[in-house]
């Protein structure tokens, strides 16, 4: 159970912020002046996605401009809550209203005229550009996410008010710098002793002016049946109360809320790689109060990100970066699968920062240099571009590239400047998303490796052809090839041996193209990669955002095929995703909107055939084509396989994809050769994962039968 304390003073907190903050009403009839008349600000000069902000009753009050007179802001009002009549509702937001709604903590995100929003106040426009510098987002993205956000929401002086939602529409960082300044004003006045009987007679006089109030809260929560607007007052004391204690500090920005980093007294660059962890499946409603304390155990905490949405509830997963390597490793150790909650067991594991980012719809007669300058004109940080050849015509590329960046912050900045429409390098509109980092595989691992990766392979070259080559400079050292498409996996029986290979065949000529050479990297089976928010990526034994607990994992092999690897736009990423598949009911009432597949996320599809499709939406390739054929078993079966034909990007050595099974219901045969079809079509760093989980199921499925093409 959670200390009375800090809930009182979160509660005095905020009803301080609002008597501090709250001027007198004007003079006169009703205490109220009446908005202006329809046309008296001048809108040609707003833009549309404009910050404006004027002063009101409480601090500055904050909007953003769609056009045509129509203003999108964050307002605190209480008729809401007292009647379900639209009209009334709509009408403008007196302060009366305004002042009614803070106290209950009832708002809504709503679209008035630029009168009603400015209430008579002098506006100014894009007054905090200057505080953001670089991060401003489109004027177009800033008025969409405006859009999106309209309608009820909950209400927080502290944590979610009308400046929370301008900054992040225009921004994409939910601050407030009124708030922030207020309680740094405050934790000065606690501090100082001598201004205790000053804090007191506050806090007494604050309770008395609005228990009236407090009383009416109360009543809501337990008319409603929820304790929301209890629980928000609650969260915030104990965040106030752990910052006081530890004396780290705690912003939120980008979409995620940041306890220390540095910490108090630090000195010195922050903790090198490989010193955070990922946190997953952590409750909702669970905030840093409760997670500081579980990961100190491990050890000193320089960082803690934690996920958030907008509405103020957490995303299920966080990244905590300690000081030390070990104290990191020690995290995993003991708190993997740790009952955090009674029934509830978080996931960690390590994490890495992403730097490198997916680039595609680039025009295939592009070299690397002409991509390579092109990034560099728009981005800050690049270090590399990865171009692969056309598999088919080597003086082309694929379509898509790879840009290295010199950190993940560099690839972030760059991400949101690349923004679709934004940019268009050669008149092209690109697609822009986070890349698979190179994986990291420890020095041990690693020098017991002896197969070779092959890259920039002919189509028409053989596994034979391509043993021979390698059996050339020491006869019988090679044990087996394993080719796909343009890239092979060379297996030998020694590691000195594919060790010597790699330096003599390494830029060599097979069959007119120069291959590259390099020591394949290991995967581990047990192991899927899952890609998080910006970039972020961590490898899991299980996934650490889908099963509640621990036992649940056990029922992913009922029933249902391993795993299928896939990448899309660069990104490697489990498929189908291992999520919990339920049903649930259709109540009366709710709200159910209509929405098109290519938005939702890759944990959504549970099929390679969704996958896919998926896939070959996001490439701008035409949906595949499925033709299926028979044939007749000698025991008199009738045995089926599909054939995929992508007409985007067939040739003449590659017009179709077949797999080499048959099978006797139509749903396998499809389904395997959709997975065949991603197989081919999936760069080399998928490849392992494919083909031992494509292996692992379908050498096991007793409805498909091998057969030679």
């Amino acid at each position: 159970m959670k200390n009375p304390v800090p809930q009182a003073a979160s509660l005095l907190l905020e009803k301080l912020m609002l008597l501090v903050h709250l001027r007198p009403l004007p003079a006169g009839s009703g205490g109220e002046t009446p908005p202006p008349a329809p046309g008296y600000y001048d809108t040609s000069c707003f833009k549309r996605g404009d910050l404006l902000e004027v002063p009101r009753t409480l601090f500055i009050h904050f909007g953003i401009y769609l056009g045509e007179n129509r203003v999108a802001h964050l307002m605190p009002d209480i008729l809401p809550s007292i009647t379900g009549d639209r009209r009334q509702i709509q009408q403008v937001v007196t302060n009366k209203r305004l002042i009614l709604g803070v106290i209950a903590r009832t708002a809504s995100v709503r679209v008035d005229t630029v009168e009603d929003f400015a209430y008579g106040g002098s506006i100014l426009v894009n007054h905090m550009d200057r505080l953001f510098k670089d991060q401003v987002l489109g004027s177009e993205e800033a008025a969409r996410r405006a859009e999106k956000l309209v309608g009820a929401t909950a209400y927080s002086l502290l944590w979610n008010n009308c400046e929370h939602f301008v900054t992040y529409c225009r921004y994409g960082a939910p601050v407030s710098f009124q708030t922030d300044k207020f309680c740094e004003t405050v934790k000065m006045i606690i501090r100082d002793q001598r201004s205790v009987l000053a804090s007191v007679l506050l806090g007494v006089a604050s309770i008395v002016c609005l228990a009236v109030a407090d009383m009416h809260e109360e009543n809501k929560a337990a008319a409603n049946g929820c304790g929301k607007i209890r629980r928000g007052a609650q969260n915030g004391a104990a965040l106030l109360a752990l910052m006081e204690k530890t004396g780290y500090s705690m912003v939120q920005q980008n979409g995620q809320r940041k306890f220390g980093g540095p910490p108090p007294g630090w000195e010195g660059p922050p903790p090198p790689r490989g010193c955070e962890v990922f946190v997953g499946k952590i409750p909702r409603d669970m905030y840093e109060d409760e997670l500081v304390p579980v990961f100190e155990r491990a050890g000193k905490i320089y960082e803690l990100r934690l996920m958030m949405e907008f509405s103020g509830e957490n995303r299920g997963y966080a990244f905590v970066m300690y000081t030390t390597k070990e104290e990191a490793q020690l995290a995993i150790k003991i708190l993997n699968n740790y009952e955090i909650r009674p029934g509830k067991f978080i996931g960690v594991c390590v994490s890495l920062d992403n730097c490198r980012l997916f680039i595609g719809a680039i025009p295939k007669d592009k070299k690397k240099e002409e991509i390579l300058n092109e990034m560099k004109k728009v981005t800050e940080g690049v270090v590399d571009v990865i171009v692969y050849p056309n598999a088919t015509d080597k003086t082309k590329n694929r379509g898509f590239a790879f840009v290295e960046y010199e950190s993940h912050r560099a690839a972030a900045m760059a991400r949101r400047r690349l923004i679709p429409g934004t940019f268009q390098p050669w008149g092209h509109t690109i697609q822009v998303d986070w890349a698979d980092p190179e994986k990291v595989v420890d020095e041990e691992t690693m020098q017991r490796v002896k197969v070779l990766y092959v890259r920039n392979l002919m189509i028409s070259t053989t596994e034979d052809k391509i043993k021979a080559e390698f059996n050339k400079f020491k006869p019988g050292v090679v044990e087996r090839v394993k080719k796909l498409r343009d890239y092979a996996f060379v297996h030998f029986f020694h590691r000195e041996d594919a060790v010597a290979a790699m330096s003599v065949m390494n830029g060599k000529c097979i069959d007119g193209a120069s291959i590259e050479v390099t020591l394949a990297k290991p995967v581990n089976k047990e192991s899927s990669w899952k890609q998080h928010f910006n970039g972020q990526i961590s490898p899991s034994s299980e996934n650490l955002l889908g099963f509640p607990n621990k036992e649940d994992s056990t029922q992913k092999s009922l029933g249902k095929p391993a795993s299928l690897s896939i990448r899309l736009n660069g990104q490697h990423s489990p498929g189908p995703p291992e999520v919990e598949r339920s049903t649930y009911p259709i109540f009366p009432g709710i709200k159910l909107t209509p929405i098109s597949m290519y938005s939702l996320k890759l944990s959504h599809f549970s099929s390679a055939v969704m996958h896919l499709d998926y896939f070959c939406h996001k490439n701008s390739w035409a949906p595949p084509e499925y033709c299926l054929y028979s044939t007749t078993s000698q025991d008199g079966k009738i045995l089926l396989v599909y054939k995929v034909l992508i007409s985007s990007i067939a040739d003449d050595s590659q017009s179709y994809f077949m797999p080499e099974k048959l099978c006797t219901t139509v749903e396998d045969a499809k389904e395997l050769a959709a997975q065949f079809t991603l197989l081919h079509l999936a760069p080399e760093q998928a490849y392992i994962t494919l083909l031992s989980l494509n292996a692992a199921w379908w050498d096991n499925k007793a409805s498909c039968t091998p057969y030679l093409v």
